[in-house]
């Protein structure tokens, strides 16, 4: 399985079906450094989201987004989270956290 940077030819409008995964935003930003993905972090607690991750998975043509929801403090890295999964259905989601998992605990 391959989790890698999407493209905008990947994009496709994703929504939150109630699908978290708990993790720590220090190992979410090494698999996206280790992987050459870029991610979105403004860790201020000033807006609703701190840290946002774009990822996709080509063989399943998935494309999802994970993010921490309304801390509105900043996160401190090394604690766990629970960060939203955003994908086009639950399903998605579903598979989503399945497949993060897999590349966070390996």
């Amino acid at each position: 399985m391959t989790l890698k940077q999407p493209t905008s030819a990947d994009y496709t409008g994703t929504s939150y079906h109630n699908v978290d995964i708990t993790t720590t935003p220090s190992d979410l930003i090494e698999l996206c450094e280790e992987l050459d993905i870029e991610y979105q972090s403004n860790n201020t607690g000033e807006d609703k989201v701190n840290f946002d991750f774009d990822f996709y998975v080509p063989e399943r043509d998935l494309y999802f987004t994970v993010y921490d929801w309304k801390e509105y403090q900043p996160l401190r890295l090394n604690n766990s989270y629970e960060f939203h999964i955003g994908a086009k259905d639950q399903y998605s989601s579903f598979e989503a956290k399945e497949i993060l998992t897999e590349f966070l605990i390996g």
